[in-house]
């Protein structure tokens, strides 16, 4: 549920602005004791300091973990918190036009709650307060309290402010905005939001499909980073709705027909997965897009109906039917494809070819009992499987493991024999040739041939849809309206972050 969770939360990141060369003098000089620059507003790097301070003894309370301040993870840690603080004073200048006004007592409240929580800490007893807040540079608890009065000013100030601009501009601007236009048809942006958190919902349960059944590829999950996986998220919404709209358009165009009731079961069929996240985290969802309950569900339709216009292109769709002459050409072409003939084998299958080895020389000694040695190896960790595969066809199996079992000799062990899932060392107990003929698979053939051929043309036709009507995108840099703000916000007041001070 991670990418949900990150969905409702408050957007912190800011994009950075730097550069390491090329300053003026000015700004090296701004850089000696300023983090950052927001308009004409400069955030000292002890403000900087003291909330980094503050996480690593917030840490520490939690975990009983000590992090050096020469670890890797405190530089991101750095970049984190100047990103916040820039938040914090873009925030400012926006909290006027969205009648949003500071609450003292809320922030006093919540630095109370959360000194309280870290006092309490069992990994904070006696000298070590003292001694924690030292190693991360707090010369007393006096400046160690000013911190969490700090973190607890920006965090909370933010925090309220969003709330508040996500509850003002909900089924506004947003929401309403021309995403895209394909032909004549305006595509608005609460289309957009819906098929990206579609996508969200797609993407987390897959994460979790892998990680259950134990299939992740942690090298490859590892490779990629938030910003990536956040990336290949948008990219793929984008082209999604590209998709839906061509077909939208091309359905209209077309003057087709489509039964209501239809694009509610359709609704629900693309919205299956929602049940696993519960409504109040979908409500929580897309009012973070800034659209409504009405705007989610119309956009849903909107999809639904392009996926009913898309099925009734694809049926209408004519292709050549394949003749008796096409189905025998294939026969001849692929007749092992269509043998009767079966092989009936039992198999022992593992990973290890040093062990395939071993096991094979068992199996053919004079007088070995191959029954006995596969049940023997049932038992071994390193044995994928040791079973009777009873009769099957050429074309049932993969290839390599098939031609083995054919080309064998009732009664003999062939092996190892490599396919995809190791090595395989095979008992042929039993063989049933029959002698293929066409008129036993030619209707077979026929219609193998008929789904080839319209599945081809089903395949040009949307291609040649997505071709004619090619959506324009007119809103790149679309987000979260939390987050296009800050992005607006931080263009019109010239944020920068001065590296060279972040990491001193």
């Amino acid at each position: 549920m991670k990418n949900i969770k990150k969905i409702i939360g408050i957007a912190m990141a800011v994009t950075l602005l730097f550069s390491a060369f090329g300053c003026s003098v000015n700004e090296e000089k701004l850089a000696n004791k300023a983090v950052a620059k927001v308009g004409d507003t400069e955030i000292p790097k002890k403000n900087l300091d003291s909330v980094v301070g503050f996480t690593l003894v917030s840490y520490y309370a939690n975990s009983g973990t000590e992090i050096s301040m020469e670890d890797s993870s405190v530089s991101s840690l750095k970049e984190e918190v100047a990103n916040n603080l820039v938040e914090y004073e873009l925030v400012k200048k926006a909290a006027k036009d969205y009648g949003y006004t500071k609450n003292d007592k809320e922030v006093k409240e919540a630095a109370k709650e959360t000194l309280k929580s870290i006092k309490s800490s069992s990994y904070l007893k006696g000298d070590k307060y003292k001694s924690v807040l030292k190693q991360y540079g707090f010369e007393d608890e006096k400046s160690f309290e000013n911190a969490v009065n700090l973190y607890a000013q920006f965090s909370t100030y933010t925090s309220g402010f969003a709330e508040k601009f996500r509850n003002k501009v909900q089924g506004g601007k947003y929401a309403t905005a021309n995403y895209m236009t394909v032909d004549d048809i305006k595509v608005p942006a609460s289309i957009y939001y819906y098929c990206y958190i579609q996508k969200a919902m797609e993407q987390e349960y897959n994460e979790y499909q892998k990680q259950y059944s134990g299939s992740a590829d942690s090298s490859e999950s590892e490779q990629k980073t938030d910003e990536q996986k956040q990336q290949e998220l948008k990219e793929s919404t984008v082209a999604m709705v590209k998709e839906k709209a061509a077909f939208y358009a091309a359905g209209k165009e077309a003057k087709t027909k489509i039964d209501t009731k239809k694009v509610s079961s359709k609704k629900a069929e693309n919205e299956s997965l929602s049940s696993m996240f519960g409504s109040d985290t979908l409500t929580s969802v897309y009012n973070a897009y800034g659209i409504t309950k009405k705007q989610y569900d119309e956009a849903g339709k909107w999809i639904a109906t392009a996926d009913l216009y898309k099925e009734a292109l694809e049926e209408k769709v004519t292709y050549d039917k394949p003749t008796e002459k096409d189905a025998e050409k294939e026969f001849n072409k692929n007749t092992k494809a269509y043998d009767k003939s079966t092989v009936s084998a039992k198999h022992i299958l593992t990973s290890d070819k040093s062990l395939a080895k071993e096991i094979y020389e068992q199996v053919t000694q004079k007088g070995a009992d191959f029954d006995q040695i596969m049940s023997k190896y049932q038992k071994n960790s390193a044995v994928q499987e040791a079973s009777d595969l009873g009769a099957f066809t050429y074309p049932s199996m993969v290839e390599d493991f098939s031609k083995a079992a054919f080309d064998a000799e009732k009664g003999s062990v062939v092996g190892p024999v490599k396919t995809e899932y190791g090595y395989h060392v095979i008992y042929v107990y039993d063989k049933n040739t029959v002698e293929p003929k066409f008129e036993d698979s030619k209707d077979t053939i026929l219609s193998k041939l008929d789904s080839q051929n319209k599945l081809e043309a089903v395949n040009k036709l949307d291609e040649d849809i997505k071709d004619k009507h090619n959506g324009k995108v007119e809103i790149e840099d679309i987000d979260e309206p939390y987050n296009m703000l800050l992005a607006e916000l931080k263009k019109d007041n010239k944020v920068k972050i001065y590296k060279s001070v972040l990491n001193k």
